[in-house]
């Protein structure tokens, strides 16, 4: 079966493009992360962390195809945090590097935050941490639609 370059930059657009949307929904309940943490209730905070929970899913499908498109597979022991460091590798001969270092480190706070999300009872979440991490959606999304876009350029779009 040969690879389409098409498909996986039709794919990531649309991860991209998901992704969009869930900005959106964030930017909706946003200002609950200045309010004084005993304002803001378990519900709430439930949904910010479910939010963030999905952000990293997005950034982690965008990555799946990626590794898959270029046959970067991961073994089953600590996949996730694989996956999200050989993003940041450029791989000579095959692929560049998907993201920077200083993105890499911001969605690497994600992808712990997602583990304990997924792990713990919402009320025993560590609001600041949460609240932390909520803090740095936008400029780590900011920086992740700018890199993916920039990397699928080279698949999509190479120059002539």
């Amino acid at each position: 079966m040969s690879r389409s370059p098409e498909l996986l930059c039709a794919d990531v657009r649309d991860e991209l493009a998901k992704l969009a949307r869930l900005e959106a929904l964030f930017a909706a309940a946003e200002h609950r992360l200045t309010m004084a943490p005993e304002e803001v209730s378990a519900y709430d905070r439930g949904a910010i962390g479910y939010l963030l929970h999905n952000f990293y899913n997005g950034c982690e499908n965008i990555f799946r195809a990626i590794a898959a498109y270029f046959e970067n597979d991961v073994d089953r022991d600590g996949w996730h945090a694989d996956l999200l460091r050989r993003m940041r590798l450029t791989i000579p001969g095959v692929r560049p590097a998907v993201i920077d270092d200083a993105l890499y480190r911001l969605l690497d706070d994600f992808r712990g935050f997602r583990h304990v999300f997924r792990n713990a009872y919402g009320f025993e979440l560590d609001w600041e941490r949460e609240r932390l991490v909520a803090s740095r959606l936008r400029p780590a999304a900011a920086r992740l639609h700018s890199q993916v876009e920039a990397f699928l350029g080279t698949i999509c779009d190479p120059p002539t």
